[in-house]
């Protein structure tokens, strides 16, 4: 037996138009999804560098006009031990961890201390960069290498 699964009625060919064209959407909408997850996970990936057995210290990112500041959260550390490399476009903040007196009940931090590497969302002046270090917490002053400041222009 042969069954015809098509249907010749008048405005069939309109429907079938119109999904194909929804299909079409359909794809190019998945298309710039899957383009736009892929830009964000590799942006995440450049910021999480192999850090394996380090804790990731607490990070505010905050910008004024002329400077990107970073704050990051370094309980216990000395900052003669802070390793902190700075380039164009990322900062690295590496710390040992300092050993604690005594036997451990519990343990939540890393024996290995702290470690992070981020991008920065533009580049800045590493000659120019200043770091402060006061309360377990670095703050990093970080002046934009182009630095935009809106002028008020009088309209005539």
């Amino acid at each position: 037996m042969y069954i015809s699964m098509r249907n010749d009625s008048p405005g069939s060919s309109d429907v079938e138009r119109k999904v194909g064209k929804a299909v079409v959407e359909a794809a190019r909408i998945s298309s710039q999804a899957s383009r736009a997850a892929k830009k964000i996970l590799s942006d995440m990936a450049g910021e999480m560098v192999e850090t394996k057995g380090y804790d990731l210290p607490a990070l505010d990112l905050t910008e004024t006009n002329e400077e990107i500041i970073a704050r990051l959260s370094l309980p216990g550390v000395s900052k003669e031990k802070i390793d902190l490399r700075i380039t164009e476009d990322s900062l690295s903040v590496e710390a040992p961890a300092a050993p604690a007196e005594g036997k451990y009940l519990r343990r939540e931090t890393s024996p290995q201390g702290f470690k992070r590497e981020i991008k920065l969302p533009e580049e800045i002046k590493p000659e120019q960069v200043r770091a402060l270090y006061e309360s377990g917490i670095l703050e990093v002053h970080l002046p934009k290498l182009v630095v935009v400041i809106p002028t008020t222009v009088k309209v005539e």
